[in-house]
C-alpha cells in the first residue's frame, strides 16, 4: 500500500502558510516555558523530598508554584496546538485516530494530575509519606501524558506506518518501533528539569532580594540542577540526531545551510550556558536558555518537515486570502499576553504582601 494514499487531503489558507509557521514556532516556545516548569518541578519536587532537609525547601517552593504551572502550561498549549492543525492537520488528525485511546486518556489523567499538585501544595507540611505520595503521582501522571505526545507527534510524520490500523483498528496503535522515539522523549523530559531548575533559581533570587539568607542556597540549587541536566541533554541531544532517519540527519550535517547552522548554533549556546551556570550567572544563563530553546524549536521544524518531505510541503498549501481572521488572531493574542503578565504580576505582588 502506499502511504500517500491514506493522507486526507488538507484544507485550503486564508493566508500565506508563512504567518502560520511563525506563529506556531512562537507560540510553542511560550508553552514549553511552562510545560518545562510542570513537568521539570514535579520531578525536582519529587526528588528534593527524597533527600530530605536538604531538599525539603526546594520541594516546598515548587509545591506552591506547580498548581500554576499546570494551568499556565496547559493555556499556553492552545495555541500552538491549534496552528500545527492548521498546517499539519492532515496528519495530527490521522495519528490522534490511530492512538485514539491512549490520546483521549490524556483528558482524565490530565485532571487527576492538577488535582494531585493541588493537594500536594495544601497537604505539605502534614508528612512526608503524603506528599511524597501526591507529587510522586503527579510526576507520574505528567510523564505519562509527556510520552503520549512525543508517540503522536513522531506518528503523525510517519505515514507508512499507518496501515498498522488496518491489524489494530481499536485506536489502540503506539509507535513504540520509532527509532527516535525514546531518545526525543528522554531529551524532552531532561529538558523540562534544566529550565524548572531555572525557574526555581529565578523564585529563590528575589526572596533573596527581599534579604531571606537561606533563599542563596535555593538559587545554587535550581542552577545545580540547570548544569547537570543540561550536560545530560548533550548526550540524549546526540543520541536523538545519530537516531534520526538518514536524509533527515544529513540536514544538520551540511545537507542544508539552515539546519547546519541551527545545530552550531545550538552547540555554542548550550556550551555558553553551561559556562554562566557553574559561575552562578543566572540572568545570563536563563537568556542562553531561552536562546537555545527557540534554535531547537526551529530545529523540530526541520525534522518535521524533512520527514514529511516524502509526502508533503506547507508552501504547497493552498491559499484563499482572507486576512480578517489573522488580524482579529493578533489582536486578541495580544490582549491575551497583556492579561497574563497582568495576572503574573497581581500573583507576585500578592507573594510579597503574603
Amino acid at each position: 500500500m502506499n502511504p500517500a494514499d491514506l493522507i486526507p487531503a488538507p484544507d485550503a489558507l486564508p493566508v500565506p502558510w508563512g504567518w502560520f509557521q511563525i506563529l506556531l514556532t512562537v507560540t510553542f516556545v511560550l508553552h514549553l516555558l511552562f510545560m518545562n516548569a510542570m513537568l521539570g518541578g514535579t520531578i525536582i519536587a519529587f526528588v528534593g523530598g527524597l533527600r530530605g532537609a536538604r531538599g525539603l525547601a526546594t520541594a516546598r517552593e515548587a509545591s506552591t508554584k506547580l498548581p500554576f504551572s499546570v494551568a499556565f502550561a496547559v493555556n499556553a498549549g492552545v495555541a500552538p496546538l491549534l496552528f500545527l492543525q492548521v498546517l499539519y492537520g492532515h496528519f495530527v488528525y490521522s495519528s490522534s485516530i490511530l492512538m485514539a485511546r491512549w490520546w483521549l486518556s490524556i483528558i482524565g489523567v490530565l485532571i487527576v494530575a492538577y488535582y494531585a499538585v493541588y493537594a500536594y501544595r495544601d497537604r505539605f507540611e502534614r508528612g512526608r509519606g503524603a506528599r511524597q505520595g501526591l507529587v510522586g503521582l503527579a510526576m507520574v501522571l505528567l510523564l505519562y501524558i509527556s510520552f503520549l505526545f512525543t508517540n503522536n507527534w513522531t506518528l503523525a510524520v510517519a505515514p507508512g506506518q499507518w496501515s498498522a490500523y488496518f491489524a489494530r483498528p481499536d485506536g489502540s496503535l503506539l509507535n513504540l518501533g520509532e527509532p527516535t522515539l525514546w531518545a526525543r522523549w528522554l531529551h524532552m523530559v531532561v529538558g523540562s528539569v534544566a529550565i524548572a531548575g531555572l525557574v526555581l533559581a529565578h523564585f529563590a533570587q528575589r526572596q533573596v532580594r527581599r534579604g531571606d539568607g537561606q533563599a542563596a542556597l535555593r538559587v545554587r540549587e535550581g542552577l545545580g540542577w540547570f548544569r547537570w541536566a543540561t550536560l545530560a541533554q548533550v548526550g540524549l541531544g546526540s543520541w536523538w540526531l545519530m537516531t534520526l532517519r538518514p536524509d533527515v540527519m544529513k540536514l544538520f550535517m551540511g545537507g542544508r545551510p539552515l539546519g547546519s547552522a541551527l545545530l552550531g548554533l545550538g552547540v555554542l549556546l548550550t556550551a555558553a550556558a553551561l559556562v554562566t551556570g557553574f559561575r552562578g550567572r543566572l540572568g545570563a544563563t536563563t537568556l542562553l536558555a531561552v536562546l537555545l530553546m527557540l534554535v531547537m524549536a526551529l530545529m523540530r521544524e526541520i525534522v518535521r518537515a524533512g520527514y514529511l518531505a516524502p509526502y508533503f510541503r506547507p508552501a504547497d498549501l493552498a491559499v484563499r486570502t482572507e486576512i480578517s481572521p489573522l488580524i482579529l488572531f493578533l489582536v486578541v493574542f495580544a490582549i491575551g499576553i497583556g492579561t497574563v503578565v497582568h495576572m503574573l504580576r497581581l500573583a507576585a505582588r500578592a507573594g510579597k504582601e503574603a
